[in-house]
């Protein structure tokens, strides 16, 4: 009736900002949302003229969980398929095109990696190319069987929800698809970077070597993503 199209007119007109909810959550592939998904999809082709580029930075990590979430073998709905086809090149070179900040609490944390963990390369803004997410420090270890990456986050006040340690909508959708990339993803919240201030670097290392799981990972076979 009346209220259903009221919603759908609602939901039609922040068809990004609802289609990115839906990444985070992790639905939309299942049988009980294809009839909402194909209504946006249909709506965000209607619109694509007026597209902002916020808009188009999530239209991109929807398309991106699309993706990752799919069973092997499978393809992509015909209504995120389309939008992929038409617009998925526009909304992942928005999306890679978003500038970076280095804060001092990421060089903070760059340095101690290298200190703290030996025979790796370290690289600070690494951007991976398939899904354009700018990663704070990558980790990479090398061997004859392959390679192990670690995503490290240095996850500063703004990476949760205001006033608490709850991660934000984009902070877990953001570890959740490097995991789903291949990445290990390690988080380096502010407050536990905070108590370890003046214990010496002893402790730092033991604290980024527990982080990363060195011990465990330098004994069981590298994986590659």
């Amino acid at each position: 009736g009346r209220a259903t199209a009221t919603v759908v007119e609602v939901i039609s007109h922040n068809v990004g900002v609802v289609l990115w909810g839906l990444a985070v959550m992790g639905e939309g592939l299942d049988g009980s949302l294809v009839g909402l998904i194909d209504l946006l999809a249909a709506r965000v082709l209607e619109v694509r003229e007026k597209l902002t580029p916020k808009d188009k930075l999530q239209l991109h990590q929807w398309l991106l969980s699309c993706e990752l979430d799919l069973v092997s073998g499978a393809s992509l709905p015909s209504s995120a398929a389309r939008v992929k086809q038409e617009l998925g090149e526009e909304c992942l070179q928005a999306f890679s095109s978003q500038g970076t900040r280095e804060s001092q609490f990421q060089r903070d944390v760059a340095l101690a990696l290298r200190t703290a963990v030996s025979e790796v390369e370290i690289e600070e803004e690494y951007r991976d190319a398939r899904s354009g997410y700018s990663i704070d420090v990558l980790v990479r270890r090398r061997s004859a069987a392959g390679s192990t990456e670690w995503a490290v986050e240095v996850d500063g006040p703004s990476h949760f929800l205001y006033d608490s340690r709850t991660p934000s909508g984009s902070t877990l959708l953001k570890r959740r698809q490097l995991g789903e990339l291949g990445y290990t993803a390690v988080a380096v919240p502010y407050w536990e970077w905070n108590d370890l201030e003046g214990k010496g670097e002893e402790e730092l290392r033991r604290y980024l070597q527990a982080k990363l799981r060195i011990d465990q990972v330098s004994q069981a076979p590298p994986s590659s993503p």
